[in-house]
């Protein structure tokens, strides 16, 4: 295991941070609305990570859709952890890993539904929480001639609605 570098939060302003050219991370209108609109009931608590390139610039390493929601609320400065004690190549790697771990993890649907039931007064559709008790009529009927059978050597292929991505 690597050491633990010593990190610091400091403020930088918004104008000398540098968005990383290579971010592969797509970040529709309807995220960063989301995402200003959480800065707004909750604060900026997730400080950017950026990491000093060979011309001495602030690139974004993690956080690229914090910037354009604060942005776009018209913040001038924000927090930010520099990581300056990786390379290059695990800094890219790191930007990589930062993305996807965000993505391999669900939630556990009873807890999510009791803790969305305790909060009241704050309107968390806005953040696409919009849960739902299924009835038995929401399932319809079914006919089996209405489902089709791939043949073996072809698999679906499916797309996400918001970004394209297909898998």
């Amino acid at each position: 295991m690597r050491p633990m570098p010593e990190l610091e939060v400091v403020k930088v302003p918004i104008e000398e941070l540098v968005p990383y050219s290579g971010n592969s991370k797509l970040h529709p209108l309807t995220q960063i609305d989301q995402i200003a609109a959480s800065i707004q009931a909750f604060g900026f608590n997730s400080p950017l990570l950026a990491w000093h390139n060979d011309d001495g610039e602030p690139v974004i390493v993690a956080g690229h859709g914090r910037l354009m929601a604060a942005e776009s609320l018209g913040m001038k400065e924000l927090p930010v952890v520099f990581l300056d004690h990786m390379d290059d190549e695990q800094r890219r790697a790191y930007t990589l890993v930062d993305n996807q771990l965000t993505m391999n993890s669900g939630f556990d649907m009873t807890l999510l539904s009791n803790e969305l039931d305790m909060i009241t007064d704050i309107d968390m559709s806005q953040f696409d929480f919009i849960i739902d008790e299924p009835t038995g009529d929401d399932f319809g009927e079914f006919d089996d001639e209405e489902f089709v059978e791939l043949p073996q050597d072809e698999k679906p292929t499916h797309q996400c609605p918001n970004c394209g991505f297909e898998w």
